[in-house]
């Protein structure tokens, strides 16, 4: 636009200068020597600044200050970060009963999760090859004394089943059922699998993820999972009780 704005100043400033010339050499009160210089003068400007709007419509663009290649975003160009990931995991909570938790100091209001529920974790390889599932374990990332008041819920059930244990350091995964072998699975495109992760606290309100260990052909890596970019929460379920006291 900037550009176009001048161009049309340019050509305007020409247009101008032209009809300048036509009047001062059709004066009968010009003097014979005035109006050739300052024909001169006037034409000359209007071709510098043409020539000045042209130029700069052709110049090559630049990664100086005000212009770039990069995502806008303050980050590095995500292509010089790696393939992505070759899976995809999906989250849901099911049997879940929730604790009202007030708020404390800078802590606002929550809803948490009670201790007893099912993480339901989906796994799909993507681009159409196999992804070996090497490891699944969960990582604590806050600790607090458990409080507020215990508020039911229903849910739903599903296979491959596992208990996280939050409580031990660090927190470990533990087969459920019969199947008792170690986690190591394969998923394909058409072939994902369920895990469902019954999720136990006893002595802490949690805050966690979960780090999904892969091998791919020649590749391998750690898939970060949570409820869509912020972490699980979990609180204890009091003893005897369905509020935890404050004191």
């Amino acid at each position: 636009m900037r550009a176009r704005d001048a161009l049309r100043t340019a050509v305007g400033t020409t247009a101008a200068a032209g009809l300048g010339v036509v009047l001062l050499w059709a004066s009968d009160k010009t003097p014979g020597w005035l109006a050739p210089a300052l024909t001169a003068v006037i034409t000359g400007v209007a071709v510098e600044k043409l020539a000045e709007v042209l130029g700069r419509r052709r110049a090559p663009a630049t990664d100086g200050p005000g212009s770039g290649t990069g995502t806008g975003s303050g980050t590095r160009d995500p292509l010089s970060a790696g393939p992505p990931e070759p899976l995809a995991c999906h989250v849901k909570l099911t049997d879940t009963s929730f604790f009202h938790v007030p708020a404390l100091g800078d802590e606002p209001d929550r809803t948490v999760p009670a201790s007893g529920f099912i993480l339901r974790l989906t796994v799909t390889a993507l681009a159409g090859r196999t992804v070996v599932l090497s490891a699944l374990r969960p990582v604590v990332l806050e600790r607090h004394r458990p409080r507020g008041y215990l508020m039911p819920h229903a849910g739903v059930v599903s296979p491959r089943r596992y208990t996280v244990l939050l409580d031990p350091d660090p927190p470990r995964l533990k087969p459920r059922g019969d199947d008792r072998r170690p986690f190591s699975y394969k998923v394909s495109p058409d072939d994902p699998e369920v895990f469902e992760l019954l999720v136990v606290a006893e002595h802490s309100y949690v805050v966690w993820t979960l780090e999904l260990d892969w091998i791919c052909e020649d590749r391998q890596g750690t898939t970060l999972i949570d409820l869509a970019g912020h972490p699980f929460r979990t609180m204890a379920r009091p003893p005897r009780s369905t509020e935890w006291s404050v004191s």
